[in-house]
């Protein structure tokens, strides 16, 4: 049975003894302070006046239960999905570039005391759950689950984003916006 939570609110950090075997879900938005940190984090090289609040949009879904990982102990698994909307510059003329995310992940938070396991040393998964689960490590019990989705979003936004497929860029000599005039030191 899925439980799910009525305030749609999770800390960053969260304690694997508060979760019980049963499953529960959150569904985040930007409302949730480290969503909303992400969101920023992705528009944070914009200026001020470039920023739109209205195009900016994060969400976060979570699944997560606690369960015991045979030869690692207590653990928590946590499955996510997560999708934005959000402006960058563009790599070509600096200009904002609407771009969008989402993906889908799975983990697993077993104790920090395997870390330096040579068995660990090879491979970033472990089979549990019925499933090869990426492996993150907890603290005395505390999740850092702001950190696995922080790493899973990152991995999957488009490293080199385009206002349009049609930008000419810069000029190398001027600087110049060449999408909105021609400086003439392309003619030389």
């Amino acid at each position: 049975m899925v439980q799910t939570n009525e305030k749609d609110n999770l800390d960053e950090f969260i304690k694997v003894e508060s979760f019980i075997d049963e499953e529960r879900e959150y569904h985040l938005d930007k409302s949730c302070s480290w969503v909303s940190d992400l969101l920023a984090e992705l528009e944070e090289n914009l200026e001020e006046k470039e920023k739109s609040p209205e195009s900016r949009k994060m969400t976060v879904s979570l699944r997560i239960k606690r369960k015991e990982i045979p030869s690692y102990g207590e653990g928590l698994i946590v499955r996510g999905v997560f999708s934005g909307n959000y402006l960058t510059p563009c790599i070509k003329c600096l200009a904002p570039a609407a771009e969008s995310v989402a993906s889908d992940f799975e983990s697993v938070f077993i104790t920090n005391k395997f870390e330096d396991d040579e068995d660990l040393d090879e491979t970033l998964s472990i089979w549990a759950d019925n499933s090869e689960l990426e492996v993150y490590f907890h603290d005395r019990g505390k999740c850092h689950v702001k950190k696995a989705v922080h790493e899973h979003l990152f991995l999957k936004i488009n490293p080199y984003p385009l206002h349009s497929e049609e930008c000419k860029g810069l000029c190398t000599k001027c600087g110049s916006d060449l999408n909105h005039n021609d400086c003439g030191h392309g003619a030389q």
